[in-house]
């Protein structure tokens, strides 16, 4: 047996292996802070910088793209994209992506504060329209909310977050439901006056997601490994702490 086969026949048993390609594709939707493209810079974000320094444990070239959500999925269950950032989860994605969870985050309402000063509970959204990105899993949780106070606000799709956002600054609607995290860093970078709705929304956990077009386990605990050594090592806390996010820590976050 020649010594390159000898070499082979012992990587495929000890899994010393990572990937079949000599390069990975990562892909994100535009959803500052966890992943954009910002002019000349790049691709920069917290996964961004997460998935670099995975990249570089697995000494392997990462090429990073930015597609619509939509795009960004597809990419990821056909197997064109190798990971994609941030994600949240549905029994749907469990079945083709492989799955780590990595932030905790929040669904929340923002508008004017003449609009937000007026809000106690569901009860008082009746009549309004809220803008909210369609489709996505943050429309999801607004859908149970419209169920759960019988209706009484309408619900207004838009092509992206920040049409939404644009939307709601412009006073095409009272109220937007949006990631915080993403609503927060928009409202800081353009000084706009919007303020959240306090105690209503949702938690939610955001993820890294593997497509299984490119990985199997074993490949994928080998990530998850690498991912724990950046917690231990407090690499992902000083990530988080630079773009003002919030690790995943097994519990839901406050209102």
């Amino acid at each position: 047996m020649s010594r390159a086969i000898s070499f082979l026949f012992a990587a495929f048993f000890t899994g010393s292996i990572s990937f079949a390609a000599p390069s990975m594709t990562i892909v994100g939707q535009d959803y500052e802070p966890f992943y954009f493209k910002s002019g000349t810079s790049g691709v920069q974000g917290a996964c961004y910088e997460i998935i670099q320094r995975l990249c570089q444990m697995e000494q392997v070239h990462c090429k990073f793209k930015v597609a619509p959500l939509r795009q960004f999925l597809a990419m990821l269950k056909e197997g064109k994209a190798d990971i994609g950032c941030p994600i949240s989860a549905s029994p749907q994605r469990e079945t083709v992506f492989f799955m780590s969870p990595v932030f905790s985050t929040r669904y929340s309402f923002f508008g004017a504060e003449n609009y937000v000063k007026k809000i106690k509970g569901y009860p008082d959204l009746k009549g309004m329209k809220v803008g909210v990105f369609s489709p996505s899993m943050t429309e999801v949780s607004l859908q149970k909310i419209h169920e759960f106070s019988d209706k009484g606000f309408t619900i207004q799709p838009e092509t992206t977050v920040f049409v939404s956002l644009r939307k709601l600054q412009n006073k095409a609607y009272p109220l937007a439901y949006l990631n915080r995290d993403v609503a927060q860093t928009w409202i800081q970078r353009t000084r706009s006056q919007l303020l959240e709705v306090p105690n209503l929304g949702e938690s939610v956990s955001y993820y890294m997601a593997f497509s299984k077009k490119r990985f199997n386990q074993t490949q994928f605990s080998r990530l998850e490994g690498h991912l724990l050594e950046m917690r231990k090592n407090r690499f992902l806390e000083s990530i988080a702490e630079k773009y003002k996010v919030h690790l995943f820590d097994g519990a839901p976050r406050n209102p």
